[in-house]
């Protein structure tokens, strides 16, 4: 499918045609049509939604423009692919519940009809306030609990900083806090 609509001015006829296919494009390829990982720049594919709502997000906001690859709706014609696959084929041989505890985790809703937030994604985005923020491991828990109470009841955001640290470190992802003195001096 031609791609050069995605550096039209989004005010032209080429551009609408081109969303018009694309969205087509992504209906007829995706498994859940009505929960489509959106490309626009205001979503940065953190946001799944129906065809209205994407072709919407796409004339309002813009394409991304490194969105030539398109495997997000089911296309695996890039050549990058098989460079990624080789990168994780040692990960994936070792550990693939891992693999598909991510995979889960990345496409479970953060509880039923949330569409703005995944398990995964809400985890990153909280454990990264901690980070940037600098909560200690009590305070983020408390908001942890706090949230899960506001939520719904079927909600899967986790209890206590454990589970969180548990949940990024299986898929390799953690933080260290170096302490660095005015001297030059570094603690860790």
């Amino acid at each position: 499918m031609d791609n050069t609509w995605m550096s039209s001015n989004r005010l032209s006829r080429e551009y609408e045609n081109g969303v018009s296919e694309f969205v087509k494009f992504a209906v007829a390829h995706a498994k859940d049509p009505s929960r489509m990982i959106c490309p626009c720049l205001g979503c940065c594919f953190g946001k799944r939604v129906d065809a209205v709502q994407l072709t919407s997000h796409l004339m309002r906001h813009g394409i991304d423009r490194s969105y030539t690859c398109w495997n997000l709706h089911d296309t695996y014609d890039c050549d990058r692919v098989e460079e990624i696959a080789e990168a994780l084929e040692g990960d994936l041989k070792d550990c693939p519940e891992m693999f598909e505890r991510l995979v889960s985790d990345a496409e479970k809703p953060l509880y039923d009809g949330c569409t703005k937030f995944t398990r995964l994604s809400a985890v990153l985005k909280l454990y990264n306030l901690k980070a940037g923020n600098g909560w200690s491991d009590k305070s983020f828990t408390e908001l942890l609990a706090l949230l899960k109470d506001m939520l719904p009841e079927d909600n899967v955001l986790p209890n206590r900083t454990y589970e969180t640290k548990k949940m990024l470190c299986s898929i390799g992802m953690s933080y260290d806090k170096i302490h660095a003195c005015p001297n030059d001096c570094v603690l860790f």
